[in-house]
Order: structure tokens, then C-alpha cells, then sequence
């Protein structure tokens, strides 16, 4: 289930904005109190207020606290296209969680918001978030270093009439 973020979300973000290897392979930096989970749904609820991101947390049945999160971010507000970007706890990690999560983002956003492309980016090294992409139907579009911290990324996109398409009928891509 996606929800919007809330209080409550900010002891489950903490444990796995905390985790090393979690917030290394999103590319994020490890906070040094909770305090930083306060911040972090202040700007949240900001982006959303300011029609630049929708960040929603993901739940899971009989899961206390939210596993992880998933957002749409837009470069402008009149933008037809936006960059999906997902976290999700370990304890969660292969299961298919994300590509369910990131699935119904991808198909909000061309059903409803009617976007015409999504893009998104992950570390080279985040073989999980890949296969997610590409079950997707994502195609590659560059590799680059990120400059902040020299990781080797890769680059995807999705246009609406493929994306669509695949979501409907759950058929994956030919590659």
C-alpha cells in the first residue's frame, strides 16, 4: 500500500536512512540523529506543496512500520515527464516489494498524471534496483559518474506509450 509520509514514518526512515549499505546504494547520506527524519518530512511535504516531488511511503501487510519509500520527482510544475526514485528497507529486499511499489508510481503516473516520459537513475553497483528498471521496461540511456561522489550510475527512461502499455499487460519487454 502507498500512503503519504507522517510522523510516524520517521523512526522506519531513520533505521534505514542509517543502514550503510542501504543509503549507499541510493546514494544518500547517513544522518547523525533522528532529528534529520524531521527535516526530511518537512521537505517532503515542501516538494509536494510546491508541486515538485510526490513522495509516498511504502506499507505491507502485517508490517508495523512503513518498509520503504517511493517518489516522482518534477524538474518544473508544467514538466511531462519525472524521475522515479525508490527505498526500500533490507529486511524487505527481494521479495518484489519495489517493483510492485515502483509498478503502480509508473502506472499513476501515466494513467493519471499523464506523463509522457519517466526517468530514473541508480548506482551501477545496485544490481536490485536494475532488474527493477528493466522488468519495468526501462531502457538504458547513459552511464555516467556522479560527480558528488564518483559513483558509477546508470541512466533509464520510459515513455508513456511503451510504459503503458507493458504496465497494462504485465508482458515484459523484448531485450
Amino acid at each position: 500500500m502507498l500512503r503519504a509520509p507522517s510522523e510516524g514514518d520517521i523512526p522506519a526512515w531513520f533505521a534505514r536512512a542509517t543502514d550503510v549499505e542501504s543509503a549507499s546504494l541510493a546514494g544518500d547520506p547517513i544522518p547523525s540523529d533522528i532529528s534529520a527524519g524531521e527535516r526530511w518530512l518537512a521537505r517532503s511535504r515542501q516538494r509536494f506543496a510546491d508541486s515538485k516531488a510526490i513522495q509516498w511511503s511504502m506499507d505491507q501487510t502485517g508490517v508495523s512500520d512503513a518498509i520503504g519509500t517511493i517518489t516522482l520527482s518534477f524538474g518544473t510544475a508544467d514538466a511531462k515527464a519525472a524521475a522515479l526514485g525508490f527505498v526500500l528497507a533490507r529486511a524487505h529486499w527481494g521479495r518484489g516489494l519495489g517493483s510492485e511499489a515502483a509498478r503502480e508510481v509508473v502506472r499513476y503516473a501515466f494513467e493519471t498524471l499523464a506523463l509522457e516520459q519517466v526517468t530514473a537513475e541508480a548506482a551501477a553497483r545496485n544490481f536490485a534496483s536494475l532488474r527493477i528498471l528493466a522488468k519495468l521496461g526501462f531502457r538504458h540511456v547513459e552511464s555516467f559518474v556522479d560527480e558528488s561522489d564518483g559513483e558509477r550510475c546508470e541512466r533509464f527512461a520510459l515513455d508513456a506509450d511503451i510504459g503503458s502499455s507493458l504496465l497494462t499487460s504485465n508482458a515484459t519487454p523484448d531485450r
